[in-house]
């Protein structure tokens, strides 16, 4: 049996409240995701038992800058593979799988926590990285934003996947800047989505309150739905530390 008497859970994922279209058509603005998206849901009532449900989307919930009015797996706090997502790309390996296709332990385990506050503005290379072990899941995160926040580059991101073969990527947003290059043209775009995805290394992201997080390694555990072929889905990632007994 498992004892969480002597630890601490600390939530990785960033709260997002939703913007409600009520059934009466009043509508509840809600908040955002860090990437300015909204989470809509509208408000409903199951027909087979009358108790009143919210739906994830739906006819009535269209907003203008977001006209198509359904929610993508990529909003908010999500993990996501290469399949579904970015195999359109030219150039990736062979054999990249789904997020449905990987085993559950590849969403758990134990996690390097690397906090990067003194890197502000700067690249990070593989040696600020040092208390990476091989197969980790490596959570990285700083103090800050914009211009200011630290930036994975090419050769940290096929350092991790290829070098390292870390389990999983989570990324604090703000706090890193991980997708570079996006405008780049093909096969030198977005090379760390290229080297997690290419490895079947998933990518679990926007996070919050790894600065929280007291221990150099925690556990941790992040499973998506398990719906194919959802390339992204929503988690509760959380980080479990030990704390030692009185």
């Amino acid at each position: 049996m498992i004892n969480m008497k002597n630890t601490r859970v600390v939530d990785l994922t960033w709260e997002i409240n939703s913007r409600v279209t009520r059934l009466d058509g009043s509508i509840e603005e809600g908040t955002r995701d860090v990437y300015n998206m909204p989470w809509i849901v509208e408000e409903t009532i199951n027909e087979r038992d009358g108790t009143m449900e919210h739906l994830v989307g739906g006819n009535r919930a269209t907003i203008p800058e977001w006209p198509i009015g359904v929610v993508s797996g990529h909003m908010g706090s999500h993990i996501q593979l290469g399949v579904g997502h970015n195999d359109n790309w030219t150039c990736l390996p062979e054999g990249m799988l789904g997020l449905w296709e990987m085993p559950l332990s590849t969403y758990c385990g134990e996690a390097v926590v690397c906090n990067l506050d003194h890197l502000a503005g700067q690249p990070i290379l593989p040696e600020h990285l040092s208390n990476v072990r091989e197969g980790d899941i490596v959570l990285l995160g700083s103090a800050h934003s914009g211009g200011q926040q630290p930036t994975i580059v090419k050769e940290t991101a096929d350092w991790l996947a290829e070098e390292m073969k870390i389990k999983m990527l989570g990324v604090g947003v703000p706090g890193i800047s991980w997708e570079t290059a996006t405008d780049a043209p093909e096969p030198n775009n977005s090379p760390t989505h290229r080297a997690m995805t290419g490895n079947n290394i998933p990518i679990l992201y926007p996070l919050v309150n790894i600065d929280q997080l007291t221990q150099e390694r925690v556990y941790v555990i992040s499973f998506p739905l398990n719906v194919d072929p959802m390339e992204g889905t929503w988690v509760r990632a959380v980080a479990i530390e030990d704390v030692p007994s009185a």
